[in-house]
């Protein structure tokens, strides 16, 4: 598996509109031009000031789930993704069955790969939920 690191994947990465880097505004600076991509909107994680109707978060997953809140905010009810190294197993559970968000873990000693970038192509988030409880 070749990791996702030269311009060639670009146009599979512009496709899937994604924008949201811990990287916060140094995506825009290092990680764009590398791959020939337009500047993207930022998600601010750091400094983050929990807001009402946040969503609830156990004790011990605060840390690893922080960045949970501020990609919902983002989003505002539209469909996303969320490609990550660090993304908490049970959000990812919660998660399987809706079809309007795709939390996508990454392994970080490899980095993004084709295979990620397939998946979100072939079946990337809708409107449309399989399950309307599931949350």
């Amino acid at each position: 598996m070749a990791p996702l690191s030269s311009q060639e994947h670009a146009p599979a990465l512009w496709r899937c509109k994604g924008g949201a880097f811990s990287w916060e505004e140094r995506a825009n600076e290092h990680i764009g031009p590398l791959l020939g991509l337009p500047e993207l909107p930022v998600v601010v994680f750091s400094g983050y000031v929990p807001q009402p109707g946040d969503p609830r978060v156990p004790l011990m997953e605060l840390f690893s789930a922080a960045k949970w809140a501020p990609l919902l905010r983002h989003a505002q009810g539209r469909p996303f993704a969320w490609v990550d190294d660090c993304i908490p197993p049970r959000l990812v559970r919660r998660s399987v069955l809706r079809t309007d968000r795709l939390l996508l873990p990454v392994d970080p000693a490899q980095g993004l790969q084709r295979e990620h970038v397939d998946r979100l192509l072939h079946r990337p988030p809708s409107r449309v939920r399989l399950n309307p409880w599931a949350c």
